[in-house]
C-alpha cells in the first residue's frame, strides 16, 4: 500500500514551461516544441533564446538552470526552446537520425559496427531541412511570444546533434551568436561534416559576424564505455568502433584548428570522468554561462 503522504501525486512540470506542437512544412514534420518565457519584463532589445536539440532530454534541466541562474542574477533572463519530436520512442528516434545527419551510404552504414534498427541511406541527410525549419519557420514563430534579440540566439545539441550544430556554423555563422555542440558526431559518414569548414572563414570574413563557439567531449569517450559494449558483439568491436569515431581527438582538433583562424570566440573542453551520455549535465551549465552570463551578453 503506498503510504498515506505520498497518495496526493502530482505531475512534475517545469516552472513557466509550456509545449506546443508545431507542423513545418519545410520538413512535412510535427515537432514537440518546449517553451520557457521568463516572467518578467523583456530587456531593451528583447530576451535572447537558447535553442535546444533532443529537447524532450536536455529542454528541463537547461529552463532550470536558466530561471535560477537568472534569478540569481549571475544569468541574462532568456527564452528556453526545446526541440523534440512527437510519436513513441523508437520513431522519435528514427526522426532523429534523419533530421540530425548528413547523407550516409548504404555501404557506409553496412560497415558499421552496431545496428541502428531502421536506419538506411534513404532515412539520412535531412540536417540542411531541419536546420531551415529552425530559421524560417520555428525562430518567427518564437518571436511572436514575446521581445526577442534577434541577434543574441544560441544553439545547443548533443552527439548527433552536435553535428547539426556544426553544420549551422559552416554554413550559417550569422545564424546565431553562439553554438554550442556537445560531443559532436563527426565520425559520421566518414567525417563528412568537416567539408564544410573550409569556407568558413570566408564566410565570417564577409559579414561581421564573431560567433561564440563551445565544442566539448567527456574525456571516457576515449574508451568504450561499459554501458555501451551491449550494442557490439565483442568488446574487440567495441574499441575498433570507439577508435574509429575519435570522439575526443576529433573534438579538439576541429577547436584548435577554427580557433587558429582568429575569427571566432572559440572554446574548447574535454571534461574529466564524463562519458557520452553523462557529460551533458556539465555541458548544459558551461553552456548556459557561454550563452547567457551578463558579461558576456552584450
Amino acid at each position: 500500500m503506498i503510504h498515506p503522504a505520498l497518495q496526493d501525486a502530482q505531475t512534475v512540470a517545469v516552472p513557466g514551461a509550456q509545449t506546443y506542437t508545431f507542423q513545418s512544412a519545410v520538413t512535412g514534420r510535427a515537432y514537440r516544441i518546449f517553451v520557457a518565457v521568463p516572467d518578467a519584463p523583456a530587456p531593451e532589445g528583447g530576451f535572447p533564446v537558447l535553442y535546444l536539440l533532443d529537447g524532450d532530454l536536455h529542454f528541463p534541466p537547461a529552463a532550470h538552470y536558466a530561471r535560477f541562474g537568472a534569478l540569481g542574477g549571475e544569468l541574462r533572463a532568456a527564452v528556453i526552446v526545446g526541440i523534440g519530436y512527437t510519436g513513441e520512442p523508437a520513431e522519435a528516434m528514427l526522426a532523429r537520425f534523419t533530421e540530425l545527419s548528413l547523407p550516409a551510404s548504404a555501404a557506409w552504414i553496412a560497415g558499421l559496427a552496431f545496428t541502428i534498427p531502421g536506419l538506411v541511406a534513404e532515412n539520412t541527410g535531412g540536417i540542411d531541412g531541419f536546420l531551415a525549419m529552425i530559421e524560417t519557420e520555428l525562430k518567427p514563430a518564437i518571436a511572436t511570444l514575446g521581445s526577442i534579440d534577434a541577434a543574441n540566439q544560441s544553439l545547443f545539441g548533443h552527439s548527433l546533434g552536435g553535428l547539426a550544430v556544426l553544420r549551422a556554423l559552416f554554413t550559417a555563422p550569422a545564424a546565431y551568436r553562439t553554438f554550442i555542440a556537445s560531443s559532436p558526431s563527426i565520425w559520421w559518414a566518414d567525417r563528412a561534416i568537416l567539408a564544410g569548414e573550409a569556407g568558413l572563414a570566408a564566410a565570417l570574413l564577409g559579414s561581421n559576424a564573431r560567433p561564440r563557439v563551445l565544442i566539448t567531449a567527456g574525456a571516457n569517450e576515449a574508451a568504450p564505455e561499459p554501458s555501451a559494449l551491449r550494442f557490439f558483439k565483442t568488446r574487440a568491436e567495441a574499441e575498433a568502433s570507439t577508435a574509429r569515431s575519435r570522439m575526443v581527438a576529433n573534438a579538439t582538433e576541429l577547436g584548435d584548428r577554427l580557433q587558429a583562424l582568429g575569427l571566432a570566440d572559440v572554446h574548447t573542453t574535454v571534461f574529466a570522468d564524463e562519458g557520452h551520455g553523462s557529460v551533458t549535465p556539465a555541458v548544459l551549465g558551461r553552456a548556459l554561462t557561454l550563452a547567457l552570463a551578463v558579461d558576456t551578453c552584450a
